[in-house]
């Protein structure tokens, strides 16, 4: 997980928006990876980010229920030369995937829009419409990161980081790379469950594919990465899980982790 460089004030120009560099104008849309399991939505949603990645423009969306964040978004985020455009804000996420912010690259997300949802539901809800997820909240609480993390955002940032900072977290994203914020890093150094090892979205994407039986190089042409960058993911994956206490030196047994922390289902 990486940190940015520093530029002015997000609070100076409302939250920030996440997104990933993408092709201008129309783009068909592909079936919705929803129907076909975690694994699927989580590897389909890393590899529209990266295509994202080889594009020129970066399409991004926001959720957040202050219409004073949804009203500054378009100002900063969509500076000179910053390769970023906004395509759709809403207060919710049901009201973004009915519009045209279904068709971000990356989709900013605040933690708590006060309607009742939760963020695992809503960063589910986004991921399998085809976005990757950047949340940009005031919260620095353990918990809401970690929620947020697991159920499948690429990066974490705060309301108050420097935007030239968001903005690095934003192309991060986009290039379908893990952004949490330099502050947040000290929470991703331990978890709630001692034996259970803290993984990185795309270390979970990775994990979920590469154990299902697929060989790394078609994990990471699902994941729109390249095949060394997968086996990097893998072997940190190895190295947690033996730093705690539960190695895991061949492929069924990574299986077999991945079904006990709940990154799989069980076998039927």
């Amino acid at each position: 997980m990486t940190g940015a460089r520093k530029g002015s004030n997000v609070a100076d120009g409302g939250a920030a928006a996440a997104g990933g560099p993408g092709v201008a104008g129309e783009r068909a849309r592909p079936p919705g990876p929803a129907d076909r399991g975690p694994a699927a939505a989580n590897g389909e949603a890393g590899a529209r980010a990266g295509r994202a990645a080889s594009a020129s423009v970066i399409d991004v969306a926001a959720v957040d229920d202050h219409p004073i964040v949804l009203d500054g978004v378009a100002s900063w985020v969509m500076a000179a030369e910053s390769g970023i455009r906004v395509v759709g804000t809403a207060a919710t996420v049901g009201a973004l995937l009915a519009g045209p912010g279904r068709d971000a690259h990356v989709v900013l997300l605040d933690v708590d829009l006060g309607d009742g949802t939760t963020v695992e539901r809503n960063v589910a809800a986004i991921r399998a419409a085809g976005p990757a997820v950047l949340v940009l909240a005031a919260s620095d609480k353990p918990v809401p990161v970690r929620a947020a993390m697991r159920a499948g955002a690429l990066g974490y940032v705060l309301k108050d980081e420097p935007t030239g900072q968001v903005r690095e977290a934003i192309r991060s994203v986009a290039a379908g790379q893990d952004w949490i914020s330099p502050r947040l890093a000290y929470i991703f150094a331990t978890d709630d469950a001692t034996d259970r090892p803290v993984l990185s979205p795309q270390e979970t994407r990775a994990l979920q594919l590469y154990a299902t039986g697929m060989p790394l190089k078609s994990v990471a042409r699902r994941m729109g990465l390249g095949e060394e960058t997968v086996k990097q993911y893998i072997g940190r994956v190895r190295e947690k899980y033996a730093r705690a206490g539960r190695a895991a030196p061949t492929k069924i047994e990574l299986y077999h982790r991945a079904v006990e922390d709940g990154h799989l289902p069980p076998h039927p």
